[in-house]
């Protein structure tokens, strides 16, 4: 939705997405429909030295997350970005109006950058949107139609244990591949106070899928690389 915003107000825009490969396959149907239905192409753009997947950034960096957040995010989205923009441009960004914290953040790390919170300054909700796309006759990505709460990689390393549960549900071969990315590391996604928990470890029962979800992953979500 922002990005048809943007068509409205600036006219002459490209549309950009960065490429992981761990997202759910369908997100690339939604492009195709997107442009198909909405007349916008979306140009895709990938990160090759880590193949465009966040198992390669972990096994190659060392670690999974830290402190201060994910290297999947730096590596795969805030660098692409980075290195695409051009000097001038105007970067258009989808957080809704629930999410101003996170413009706020993004602002704050990035004084380089002219942004567009086209969304917030609509005040146009998350719901809103669903809502919209369904007007344009868009069909909704998976990942939202199987209760996500957020288009994520499938196994996003910001979830917690009830997430994680979940996705060993919908998802156990990407379930297994990340246990596995994680013995390889030594580096557990969860843990609790009486330390990690790795999750060919971690009990089925644990956790609340709601609570436990990870946010929207997008180019605050690494806001001190």
């Amino acid at each position: 939705m922002a990005t048809v915003l943007a068509a409205i107000k600036y006219k002459d825009i490209e549309a950009v997405y960065c490429r992981v490969v761990e997202e759910h396959e369908d997100n690339l149907r939604f492009l195709d429909d997107f442009t198909r239905i909405v007349g916008i192409p979306v140009k895709t753009i990938i990160n090759e030295k880590y193949s465009g997947s966040i198992h390669d950034v972990f096994v190659k960096r060392g670690y999974i997350k830290g402190r201060h957040g994910a290297p999947c995010t730096v590596h795969l989205k805030k660098d692409m970005r980075r290195d695409y923009q051009r000097p001038g441009d105007i970067q258009v960004f989808g957080y809704t109006v629930e999410e101003q914290d996170r413009a706020d953040r993004f602002i704050d790390a990035n004084n380089n950058v002219r942004e567009d919170f086209l969304l917030i300054d609509n005040k146009i909700t998350k719901q809103h949107c669903y809502e919209l796309i369904g007007k344009l006759g868009l069909k909704m990505p998976v990942m939202y139609t199987l209760g996500y709460s957020n288009n994520n990689c499938i196994g996003c390393v910001k979830g917690g244990m009830g997430y994680w549960n979940q996705i060993r549900k919908d998802f156990p071969v990407q379930f297994d591949k990340m246990a596995k990315v994680e013995r390889l590391i030594g580096h557990a996604v969860n843990k609790d106070k009486n330390g990690p928990i790795f999750l060919d470890e971690l009990d089925p029962n644990r956790g609340h899928r709601v609570n436990d979800a990870p946010a929207d992953c997008g180019f605050t979500c690494e806001v001190s690389a």
